[in-house]
């Protein structure tokens, strides 16, 4: 699907504009995107919840037999932790040379890590930098299986109980760990599984569209519903919410609210997937496709020309556009050299050494 790999660019851009805002540094004049960042990963948690679902969905009450479970887990496993890895022993690394040889302590790049804290991280304990956000998705992958042949059992017993299961899902993410109690870049998946519930809740809601042949009333709906959702996310813009209302908000002033900014997300990304229309065209495009290819790598690291960046007092605009191109130069390098060959990587009871160097294209 061409238009989620484009909403998965439009993510990662979100959050790289944010970044950059935050730091008075900006693409063009008036531009100030600061406290979108939010917004973003909440698309990134949506999309990834409702792209793993369907699989798991089609593959019905087998969810747990061995070749789904290893085909599901390899997939997780070798697209996160290869390169996540080297990005915490950046921080390790460059903690110890700025200590050793220039004697700056708690700093690194793109933040300090100690070793014990670089376990920790891998053991999706803590969560420095945009690092939460990684600790948060990968607990989500344990109990997504669970989640979905619970769902595919209540499906088989009516509508009524599908529904009713996701209310209960709901509300008792609500009562368990409400959104309004939620700390800033928390690395505990609780308070963000009515993003996840969402977004399990949509592929099933796609999936019976595909399946039912959705008359052209439901078709239209889908299509205004799409509408509904952009033009929801934009007003919830700290900069767009502050010129409607004639008051200026904080930049964290949405951060909390993660059901509404799932609901807009999922009116966009069933709009996109099941409409051919505009938004479906808007996010097809070529360059938001590039993007959502490198967004992963460019999640990752464009906070560290961020730091580097604004070290050197730059023009503003300057800064900003350098942040991106260098992010985007080193994501693309990195997929191509180390994420993408990783994740085609697959280990089975025939693996061997011919095969691996196959993967990073070593031998023909």
């Amino acid at each position: 699907m061409d238009s989620l790999d484009g909403l998965r660019g439009f993510a990662a851009l979100i959050v790289v504009f944010s970044h950059t805002s935050n730091q008075g540094t900006f693409f063009l004049p008036f531009l100030n995107l600061t406290g979108i960042g939010k917004s973003g990963v909440f698309l990134f948690f949506l999309l990834s919840s409702f792209l793993l679902t369907l699989p798991l969905l089609r593959k019905g009450k087998d969810i747990f037999t061995f070749p789904v479970m290893s085909h599901y887990w390899q997939r997780r496993f070798f697209r996160i932790y290869p390169l996540y890895t080297l990005y915490l022993l950046l921080g390790v690394v460059s903690t110890w040379i700025l200590v050793t040889f220039i004697g700056k302590s708690g700093r690194g790049i793109p933040f300090e890590l100690t070793w014990f804290e670089f376990l920790k991280h891998l053991a999706l304990l803590e969560g420095k930098g945009v690092g939460w956000s990684i600790a948060v998705e990968f607990k989500f992958y344990f109990i997504l299986p669970i989640l979905v042949l619970v769902v595919v059992y209540a499906r088989e017993l009516g509508t009524t109980v599908l529904v009713s299961l996701f209310s209960i899902l709901m509300v008792a993410s609500q009562i368990i760990s409400p959104q309004s109690e939620a700390i800033a870049n928390d690395a505990r998946l609780l308070p963000y599984m009515p993003v996840f519930i969402i977004g399990i809740f949509i592929a099933v809601l796609h999936e019976h569209i595909n399946k039912s042949k959705p008359n052209h009333k439901v078709m239209m709906t889908l299509k205004w519903l799409g509408f509904v959702g952009v033009v929801g996310i934009v007003i919830m813009t700290p900069i767009i919410f502050s010129m409607l209302t004639g008051d200026g908000i904080p930049k964290n002033y949405f951060h909390k609210q993660f059901i509404i900014y799932s609901i807009f997300w999922s009116f966009i990304i069933l709009s996109a997937v099941n409409i051919d229309g505009i938004i479906q065209k808007l996010f097809s495009i070529k360059i938001l496709r590039f993007y959502g290819t490198l967004s992963f790598s460019l999640y990752l690291f464009h906070p560290v020309y961020i730091s580097l960046l604004m070290r050197l007092n730059l023009n503003s605009y300057l800064t900003a556009w350098l942040v991106l191109i260098a992010s985007t130069i080193t994501a693309y390098i990195s997929f191509n050299l180390l994420e993408g060959p990783i994740s085609r990587f697959k280990i089975n009871s025939n693996t061997n050494l011919t095969q691996l160097k196959r993967v990073f294209k070593l031998t023909k």
